[in-house]
């Protein structure tokens, strides 16, 4: 199986889904960390995607929303693998060759180096 397939365009933060949950509950950060004992900066950080979400946070979530924290560990480490596989997917380079007939060389010179394309002039 190729997972390169299987990479998403775009990596999801488990704080996104974190968000749309508290959402849907009514529930605002400051009465997640409240009633979790999570700090109010950790909880918001989370839910921007600025903090992954570590053991003691996913058995918090866990105690208040009744997701197993086993789900939000798995969703962090989707998160990393995703997040690495886009990296290296994007990374690579394709080498293309082709001619463009210019009468300005120097117009050529400026695009090639605003795009980072390689000149043989």
């Amino acid at each position: 199986m190729n997972k390169e397939n299987l990479t998403p365009y775009q990596a999801t933060h488990p704080g996104e889904l974190l968000r749309d949950e508290l959402e849907a509950r009514g529930m605002t950060q400051k009465q997640l960390a409240e009633a979790s004992g999570i700090k109010a900066s950790i909880v918001s950080e989370t839910v921007n995607g600025k903090r992954p979400v570590s053991v003691n946070v996913a058995r918090a979530l866990e105690a208040v929303l009744e997701i197993p924290a086993e789900m939000w560990l798995n969703m962090q480490t989707q998160y990393e693998l995703d997040t690495k596989n886009i990296s290296r997917r994007n990374d690579r380079r394709e080498e293309v060759v082709l001619t463009i007939p210019v009468s300005d060389r120097g117009l050529l010179r400026e695009v090639a180096r605003k795009f980072g394309w390689a000149c043989m002039l």
